[in-house]
């Protein structure tokens, strides 16, 4: 379809965002992935929004408190967003775990966005 995104749709971004060396041939992991024990991960888009998974409604509360967690989640610590449907994330985790997160990640398009070039944006700090 040309890459047009129609509105309110779900869009899978597994295989699109992969962090790694670029210096590094091997573009798996190996060395650097070994090496970053720890980084952080700010993600934007500039229309829409952006999910880690998509938890399956309706939603499991018990008293009131979620059972459980957004599915995705687990051993990232949010700075901002919490990873359903946010325009921009800021997230800290083992760089082999922030890849895991990525191949989880939906892009969610909103009917504002009709007609405009969308754009997501990263940056990562290997602290």
């Amino acid at each position: 379809n040309g890459g047009v995104v129609k509105p309110h749709k779900n869009i899978h971004l597994h295989g699109v965002l992969r962090l790694s060396d670029p210096d590094e041939e091997d573009f798996s992991g190996g060395w650097f992935v070994e090496r970053v024990h720890s980084a952080r991960l700010k993600l934007h888009a500039s229309c829409g929004t952006m999910s880690f998974l998509i938890a399956a409604a309706p939603q499991d509360y018990v008293s009131g408190v979620q059972n459980g967690s957004i599915a995705g989640t687990e051993g990232i610590t949010f700075h901002a967003g919490d990873g359903s449907h946010d325009t921009d994330m800021d997230i800290t985790s083992s760089l082999a775990n922030l890849n895991l997160q990525l191949g989880r990640l939906y892009y969610h398009s909103g009917g504002d966005c009709r007609e405009r070039n969308i754009t997501i944006s990263t940056e990562l700090d290997d602290l």
